[in-house]
């Protein structure tokens, strides 16, 4: 149920809240926080492979969504 959030919210984030926006924020976090942790023992080759394009695309999610906070806090 939490990743249906977190992929729910990140497909419209453009028409979330500043609350919906700020909870999706720290539900990327903690999801990047938990990923680190789930591939700390991979192995070299499958880290490459696998954990770091996967690590990557989570973090530009954490860097879209607080973008997009930044933006409409300058907007106002």
């Amino acid at each position: 149920m939490w990743r249906m959030f977190v992929r729910n919210a990140y497909d419209r984030r453009e028409t979330l809240s500043d609350a919906e926006l700020d909870r999706l924020l720290a539900a990327l976090r903690d999801e990047v926080d938990r990923y680190r942790y789930a591939i700390r023992n991979y192995p070299p080759d499958r880290m490459e492979r696998y954990g770091e394009p996967f690590l990557a695309r989570l973090e530009e999610r954490v860097s879209q969504v607080a973008g997009l906070i930044e933006d409409k806090a300058r907007l106002r």
